[in-house]
């Protein structure tokens, strides 16, 4: 099997094909000829590339192209600029499995994947139920009983034993469980905890915070912040039928949650979004069908590259 080429080169050879479909001359076809006789490594990595495009040659010449450029920005370099995104074309698959899926979450104990739902009963008696593309390492012992939320989001109905206290811990701090139910989700640089039923506390490396039945808080290094209160037996029937309730949350978190379900990546400037917020109830089992209903009451577009890629962006021509 022929090594696989560098992407320094897999970048060069993106660039010719660029060249050489956009009306090329004599001249840029003998010096393509030229650039494939330095060395084998060439040819190989445009028979790669040519075959990673193969899903778009399918398409209409127009929309194919229309999309490539719809990934770059109106430069003097849009050439080159195509080239990247086309050489993205090859090495972002990987990359993409890389970021959804890192090496944590593919050696969790517990995990789940994108639009699985998961119900289990730990060996202390507690059920744990797992959102979509959730992970969880568990750590019990005789003295104390640890679950780290590594991704997604989780329900708990925590077991009573006043020997061995219960906390969940994420990278922004831990939650000891006072009572029994209440679900922890890890947002982007931040963990939101909501009580279902009784109470935990909530600590990271600044405040501590008991936080009771139908209240919800978001906390992350530096501080532990009030959120709008919670309804227990709305959140229990949004899991039950799989439902994703939000109240004047983010777009950007909103977009992340969703993400859990999609089959592909969702591609989107989480500053520029963070700024709309969002009330709304959505099919977390058709996360394309979410995407349309925000688009209709958003100043939103949707743009669909690949069958993986999809990307989210501000509207440039709202209704008036």
């Amino acid at each position: 099997m022929s090594r696989a080429p560098s992407l320094k080169v897999m970048r060069q050879a993106a660039v010719w094909l660029v060249r050489l479909d956009d009306q090329p001359s004599d001249a840029d076809q003998r010096a393509f000829s030229e650039w494939l006789a330095l060395a084998p490594e060439h040819a190989n990595a445009i028979e790669r590339l040519q075959g990673s495009l193969a899903p778009l040659r399918k398409l209409p010449r127009a929309p194919a192209r229309a999309a490539l450029a719809t990934l770059t920005h109106k430069t003097s370099g849009g050439r080159a600029l195509k080239a990247l995104a086309l050489a993205a074309l090859v090495v972002v698959p990987g990359a993409l499995a890389l970021q959804q899926f890192p090496p944590a979450y593919l050696m969790a104990d517990i995990r789940t994947g994108t639009g699985e739902w998961r119900e289990q009963q730990l060996a202390d008696g507690t059920w744990l139920r797992l959102d979509a593309r959730s992970a969880v390492d568990l750590n019990f012992d005789a003295q104390s009983r640890t679950l780290h939320l590594i991704s997604g989001e989780i329900l708990l109905d925590v077991a009573k034993d006043a020997n061995r206290p219960f906390r969940v811990i994420t990278d922004q701090g831990s939650v000891r469980a006072l009572g029994t139910r209440f679900v922890v989700e890890r947002l982007d640089g931040a963990t939101r905890l909501a009580m279902i039923e009784s109470s935990t506390e909530v600590k990271n490396a600044e405040q501590q915070r008991t936080v009771h039945a139908g209240q919800q808080v978001r906390f992350d290094h530096s501080g532990i912040y009030p959120q709008a209160a919670v309804d227990g037996a709305e959140i229990e029937q949004a899991w039950t039928r799989h439902q994703l309730i939000v109240k004047d949350q983010p777009l950007s978190e909103v977009l992340d949650q969703l993400n859990r379900y999609h089959s592909g990546y969702l591609m989107f400037d989480r500053t520029e979004l963070a700024k709309i917020k969002v009330t709304a109830v959505l099919p977390a089992d058709d996360s394309a069908r979410a995407l349309r209903l925000l688009a209709r009451s958003l100043p939103i577009q949707i743009a669909t590259f690949t069958p993986w890629m999809t990307r989210v962006s501000l509207d440039s021509n709202p209704p008036k």
